[in-house]
């Protein structure tokens, strides 16, 4: 199964104009991939752990020393080839100032793919010999609505669609896990296969940092998947583990920013939420997920219910869906958690930071009663339209609500969401 993913566009656009791009974002998100796939590349080389390159051209796949490989790469470069370097963080630093006289006289393409969040901020530097010499283009976790499309040309009926989605924003997932059934048994089912692959992949990312830190990081990621999303929670847990000298949540928050930097952590904002205005959460929820189910299993020794995973999965579902109903609506996606502990799944923001739409997510059918008592529910909090996401439907006679919507009607946001995208993707005025 393949993902149809945004930006093939985007990168066929901009190789095409001869740009020089820059291609970053945490292991796992489909670089390498969109970079075979849809750049039409006459040499790639890829940079490997023990100094060495693997390189493929026409002629074949061969070893080569890194003196070898740069001069395949810059001599493609300079016949008006294009050629794509991955891993580009593992080259030693005395081959930039090649790329930056190359740059100025070669009419080829150079594309650098690196993993390592930490490339960017290298080469981006004011003293760096790249900066001004490539663009950056970054790599997140697949869109919501080019896999909800994609999983539903590939067979899945519109409500399996939807439900898969939120895991399969990590494509590396289809390699181990068949879209079939419930995702959350499924996840349940391969757990002991897929947690380790996780914690590699997560592992990898830290392989930069010293080993302390790399253990505060893992305690922050489980932290969040317990379902902690308070800096000041956070900050008192690691202190009582004795990981951080201080319970102030002023060390958690920096820890949390240099998490959301490597791509591993997100917040969102939050709607008149008492005492906190910021609501911190996993990028990945099939990190999130699998972190979770590793922790109930340490706690427990067995796999956790299937009813408590599909509990767990309708959290990672809500955000899920509210980052698609962002978009769909051209606002913010934003959060809210009442005193009782009752939330609203989905908050739209405007630009000035107003409530626009409320949304509650349901993974079964909405009775009448319930979408009435929904909408006046958030109508008290000041949420002036209100919708409701009910994947099982809604029974007939429901009042009170601006929206509902269906698996079908998801299915199509996403298909008016992936054509926009790709229409402006393909505009040489349009900033990625």
């Amino acid at each position: 199964m393949v993902i149809d993913r945004w930006e093939c566009v985007a990168l066929e656009r901009l190789v095409g104009e001869g740009v020089w791009l820059l291609v970053y974002g945490r292991r796992k998100t489909g670089k390498t991939w969109l970079l075979r796939r849809c750049v039409s590349w006459s040499v790639y080389a890829t940079v490997t752990r023990s100094g060495e390159c693997i390189v493929e051209d026409a002629g074949g796949v061969r070893l080569a020393g890194l003196d070898e490989c740069l001069e395949m790469v810059t001599s493609v470069v300079r016949r008006s080839g294009i050629a794509v370097i991955d891993e580009f963080q593992r080259l030693p630093q005395r081959y930039w100032d090649v790329f930056s006289i190359l740059r100025g006289e070669a009419e080829g393409v150079l594309v650098a793919c690196g993993s390592s969040m930490g490339i960017v901020s290298r080469i981006f530097d004011r003293r760096s010999p790249l900066l001004g010499v490539f663009e950056a283009f970054r790599v997140d976790l697949a869109s919501v609505y080019d896999v909800i499309v994609s999983l539903g040309k590939a067979g899945l009926d519109p409500r399996n669609a939807v439900l898969w989605a939120v895991v399969v924003r990590d494509p590396w997932i289809l390699g181990h896990v068949a879209p079939r059934g419930n995702p959350w048994a499924a996840l349940a089912e391969k757990a002991e296969m897929l947690v380790p692959i996780v914690r590699g992949l997560v592992g990898e990312v830290f392989e930069e940092e010293e080993r302390q830190l790399t253990r505060t990081y893992d305690a922050v990621l489980t932290l969040l998947a317990k379902g902690y999303w308070k800096a000041s929670d956070i900050a008192a847990r690691l202190y009582a583990a004795g990981l951080t000298s201080s319970p102030s949540a002023s060390v958690a928050t920096g820890i949390l920013h240099v998490l959301e930097e490597m791509g591993l952590v997100e917040r969102i904002a939050l709607w008149r939420t008492r005492g906190a205005r910021v609501y911190y959460r996993h990028r990945s929820p099939l990190t999130s997920l699998l972190y979770r189910i590793a922790d109930m299993v340490e706690e427990a020794g067995t796999t956790p219910p299937l009813d408590t995973l599909r509990a767990v999965y309708g959290v990672e579902l809500q955000f899920t869906l509210g980052e698609l109903l962002a978009e769909y609506h051209g606002l913010r996606r934003a959060y809210s958690i009442q005193p009782d502990g009752r939330d609203v799944d989905v908050v739209l923001l405007d630009r000035r930071g107003r409530v626009a739409w409320g949304y509650e997510v349901k993974m079964g059918q909405v009775k009448r009663h319930e979408a009435s008592g929904i909408a006046e529910w958030m109508r008290g909090l000041g949420v002036p339209r209100v919708g409701v996401v009910a994947l099982g439907g809604i029974e007939e006679g429901y009042a009170g609500l601006d929206e509902v919507l269906t698996p079908e009607d998801i299915l199509v946001v996403a298909e008016r969401l992936a054509a926009e995208k790709r229409r402006t993707a393909r505009r040489a005025d349009h900033t990625l």
